[in-house]
C-alpha cells in the first residue's frame, strides 16, 4: 500500500488492478503494476509524491523505494502503530521524514476513531513546518521532511541540529549540537535522541528522579502480532494485587469504547484491551507504594513482580511477536504541564 500525493487539481487516477471496475477502460498509464511501474508512470506525470503506508497489506520498502518521489514513510494511521517501517527504510540507508494520519474511511481527517470496526486505533497527525499555509509550501515541506507526526496529540516539537532546521542533510566531522523541545497539551514524559534504533539521550521531568516513595504505578502493555492484517493483540486480563490495598485505577490510552476497564476493587482490576503496535495502560493509586506483589494476567501472558523490588527504573517483560511487551513503572504522583527541553552533543 502507499499513499499518492499530487501538488494540483484533477490528476490521472492510476490503478493497480480495473477488476471493480471492468467498465473503466485501460490505457497506457493505467493499470500500473507492480509498484515500481507505478513509480515511474508517476515521475512521468510528475508534482508528486509517494508516502509508504500500512493498511490490511503493507508497503515493503526494503524491495521497493524510489528516493525521487518518497521522501517520508507513515507510521502510524487507524490501522496501527508501524514503527518497523521506518526502521526498515533506515536500515537501507534512505533519508525519510515521517507522518502519521487518519486513513479511517470514514472521511474525517484528523478526528478518525477505531469505531465498531476492525480499525485499531485513534488517528495520527502530521505537523508540517511550511513557510506559509498554502498548498504548494506544504508540498515542498513534505518533500523536504519539515515534518513530524503524533499518535493524535497536539505536540509542538522544535528540533534542530547545530543550527540546521528538521529534515535537512548535511556532511559533518566533528561533535554535532542537537537542540530539542517539545510541549503539549498535557505533561511530557520523556524525549528521546536515537541514531537509528540506538538511543543517545534521554531527558526525563525532574519528578522522574523523586519516585522512591510514590503510591502510584503504571502498568502499560503493547505491541502487535504480526505486520500484515491480522496484527490484533488481544490482551484482555486481570491485574491482581497481594498484600497491599488498591484505593482507585484510571486507564490511559485505551483507544475504543469497547476497552477499558470492566470493574475495579482493593485488591484486583478487570481490564479488555487490544493494541495494534499503540500502548494501552492502566495507573493504580497504592495505599502503600512499598510492599506487596503485583500480577499481571492476561491473553497474551502473565507477568508477577515483588513492588518492594520496584525502584526507579521499570520493569519490561517481554512477549515476543511484533514487540509485545509489558511495562511496570513507579510513576510520578504529579507531572508538571510545562516543556521538556534536550541539549546535548553527539560524536560522530
Amino acid at each position: 500500500d502507499h499513499n499518492v500525493v499530487y501538488l494540483h487539481d484533477d490528476p490521472p487516477l492510476l490503478r493497480s488492478s480495473h477488476w471493480q471496475v471492468p467498465e473503466i477502460p485501460e490505457n497506457k498509464q493505467t493499470p500500473a503494476h507492480p509498484v515500481d511501474d507505478l513509480f515511474e508512470k508517476l515521475k512521468r506525470i510528475g508534482n508528486v509524491m509517494v508516502i509508504p503506508h500500512v493498511g490490511g497489506r503493507h508497503a515493503n520498502v526494503k524491495k521497493y523505494f524510489d528516493a525521487e518521489i518518497e521522501h517520508c514513510v507513515e507510521i502510524l494511521s487507524c490501522h496501527g502503530i508501524f514503527e518497523w517501517l521506518l526502521w526498515d527504510a533506515l536500515e537501507e540507508g534512505y533519508e525519510v521524514g515521517v507522518v502519521c494520519t487518519s486513513d479511517g474511511h470514514k472521511g474525517r481527517p484528523g478526528a478518525e476513531g477505531p469505531g465498531a470496526g476492525q480499525f485499531g486505533i485513534y488517528g495520527g497527525l502530521t505537523c508540517v513546518l511550511a513557510e506559509e499555509q498554502t498548498r504548494e509550501a506544504i508540498f515542498n515541506a513534505l518533500k523536504s521532511r519539515r515534518c513530524y507526526g503524533t499518535t493524535g496529540a497536539r505536540i509542538h516539537l522544535d528540533f534542530s541540529i547545530d543550527g540546521h532546521l528538521m529534515g535537512e542533510a548535511f556532511f559533518a566531522d566533528r561533535r554535532l549540537t542537537v537542540h530539542g523541545r517539545a510541549h503539549g497539551t498535557a505533561p511530557i514524559e520523556k524525549l528521546i535522541l536515537m541514531r537509528g534504533r540506538e538511543i543517545v539521550n534521554t531527558v526525563q521531568p525532574r519528578q522522574f528522579t523523586e519516585t522512591e516513595s510514590s503510591t502510584r504505578v503504571r502498568v502499560s502493555w503493547e505491541g502487535a502480532r504480526i505486520r500484515g492484517r491480522a496484527r490484533r493483540a488481544t490482551w484482555d486480563g486481570t491485574i491482581l494485587l497481594d498484600g497491599v490495598r488498591l484505593l482507585r485505577a484510571a486507564a490511559f490510552g485505551f483507544d475504543s469504547p469497547a476497552d477499558g476497564i470492566v470493574s475495579q476493587d482493593d485488591l484486583k482490576v478487570v481490564f479488555k484491551s487490544s493494541t495494534v503496535g499503540d500502548v494501552d495502560g492502566i495507573d493504580l493509586f497504592l495505599e502503600e507504594g512499598g510492599k506487596g506483589t503485583l500480577a499481571f494476567q492476561s491473553k497474551i501472558g502473565t507477568a508477577t513482580l515483588d513492588l518492594e523490588k520496584l525502584g526507579q527504573e521499570e520493569k519490561v517483560f517481554d512477549f515476543g511477536e511484533l514487540g509485545l511487551k509489558v511495562r511496570i513503572l513507579r510513576y510520578p504522583e504529579e507531572l508538571d504541564l510545562a516543556p521538556l527541553t534536550m541539549e546535548c552533543t553527539v560524536d560522530l
